[in-house]
């Protein structure tokens, strides 16, 4: 009885044994593919502008190119744009690999909710097109929340950015909300622009997602936005459907 006891004891030892090794191996796996992802949509990304640049300046170079002021002045804003793309991408790789790897710096302080979103509000407003209109929405009280207000605001600005971009007409709504049963704010982007399908959503914050490769951008700012929220000890989230606009949200703890 005690060596049959004694040999089913060993038995599941070794599945077990067995099972974490394979959790391993598809781990390993998993980080390997998505590493080699990353590097491709990256090389890519980076080539696409560049050779942008390169194609223009070297047209506007041609020692016997007989260009009118017109053209060349296109192709010093296609230079300037891939430029600023360019740019963008290497600060949005630097964004996303320092606060991964818990280098990006953040100064946690106590903020009014309402002071916060009022200056998002007002530092966005001569941003948004004017054919939109740009609404800001919040309860008559005001609340504390412990974040780094930077940060943050550089989440709604995403989310602002985004909600321009992909909203032809109707509205944009910065607000916020307290609930009362979690303790927890909802600080959000709300828009009736193009909307996201199911599995639009369920990859939008993943790195390089876009949902209009034509569309101006890196596609790393939504998981810059994820990464930076999770570190802050919050949450992201975002309800949308197809044709019928996006709400974008971050939840944080109450502090008084």
């Amino acid at each position: 009885k005690y060596l049959r006891s004694y040999g089913m004891l060993m038995k599941i030892d070794e599945l077990k044994e067995r099972e974490r090794e394979l959790e391993e191996a598809r781990r390993m796996a998993e980080e390997a593919t998505l590493k080699e992802s990353f590097l491709a949509n990256m090389s890519h990304e980076i080539r696409t502008p560049l050779n942008a640049i390169v194609g223009f300046s070297n047209l506007i170079l041609q020692p016997d190119a007989d260009f009118s002021a017109e053209e060349k002045k296109m192709f010093a804003d296609t230079i300037n744009t891939n430029n600023d793309l360019l740019l963008k991408l290497i600060n949005d790789i630097l964004d996303l690999s320092r606060v991964e790897s818990g280098e990006m710096q953040f100064v946690v302080k106590e903020y009014s909710v309402r002071e916060l979103m009022e200056k998002e509000y007002n530092s966005f407003a001569v941003q948004m097109p004017s054919h939109l209109d740009f609404r800001l929405v919040q309860p008559a009280d005001d609340i504390m929340i412990k974040i780094d207000d930077s940060r943050v605001q550089q989440v709604l600005s995403n989310f602002l950015t985004n909600a321009a971009k992909f909203t032809q007409k109707g509205s944009v709504t910065l607000g916020w909300n307290l609930d009362t049963e979690t303790n927890k704010v909802e600080l959000f982007v709300e828009d009736t622009g193009i909307g996201l399908s199911e599995e639009d959503r369920k990859m939008v914050f993943s790195r390089f997602y876009k949902k209009n490769e034509f569309k101006q951008g890196t596609g790393l700012g939504l998981s810059i936005c994820k990464a930076i929220v999770i570190r802050l000890g919050g949450t992201i989230k975002v309800k949308s459907e197809l044709g019928k606009g996006s709400r974008f949200s971050v939840f944080f703890n109450v502090t008084r």
